[in-house]
């Protein structure tokens, strides 16, 4: 977790700039051949800079993580409040647009080379939240299944935004929101 540092602007702004050049490293080499001399020099900070607010090059990527799993808890929060099918749909291109508007760290933190604990995290949140399956399945008598049909509608889905990012979206966030909403929901078109 960062280090606690009154929330000004300014800190705001550093801790973007050593994020942003962490994700940009990441992209050329892995995580364990980046060094905090590589980080400060992309990011335009000092060391003592970066030590005034991480720990680690770990601690850091942490953060970023942290920031997606947040967002990702209220964007599913959303999800399961809504009553009906257009507002799933709705919620899930919500989902697809902050995905694009982010994608420069979310290509990193998907792709095969990333941190795969944190893509466990991220299917570990979902899948622990029983009203999902309850949203995206019919009423099946058998739990069992019902389960089943959830994971199986997550994994695909998580693959599916694996793939557009690989495909530097490609598509746009409304066109594979429909096809999650579609394919995640019996009887949804």
């Amino acid at each position: 977790m960062a280090k606690e540092l009154t929330e000004s602007r300014r800190t705001r702004y550093t801790r973007r700039a050593m994020q942003d050049a962490l994700i940009d490293l990441m992209r050329e080499r892995p995580l364990g051949s980046i060094t905090i001399k590589a980080l400060c020099e992309q990011a335009d900070v000092n060391r003592s800079t970066f030590y005034a607010h991480y720990d680690s090059i770990e601690e850091l990527l942490h953060d970023i993580e942290d920031e997606t799993m947040a967002w990702v808890t209220t964007a599913l929060d959303q999800l399961l409040m809504q009553p009906d099918a257009a507002g799933v749909e709705h919620v899930i291109e919500h989902i697809c647009r902050y995905i694009a508007d982010n994608r420069n760290h979310l290509q990193v933190l998907m792709s095969p080379t990333a941190d795969l604990d944190f893509q466990q995290q991220l299917l570990g949140l979902i899948y622990s939240r029983r009203s999902v399956a309850e949203q995206m399945q019919p009423a099946s008598s058998d739990p069992a299944e019902a389960q089943m049909r959830m994971r199986f509608a997550v994994s695909g889905s998580i693959g599916l935004l694996q793939y557009w990012l690989a495909t530097d979206l490609a598509a746009p966030p409304e066109t594979i929101a429909h096809i999650i909403f579609t394919m995640g929901m019996p009887g949804a078109r």
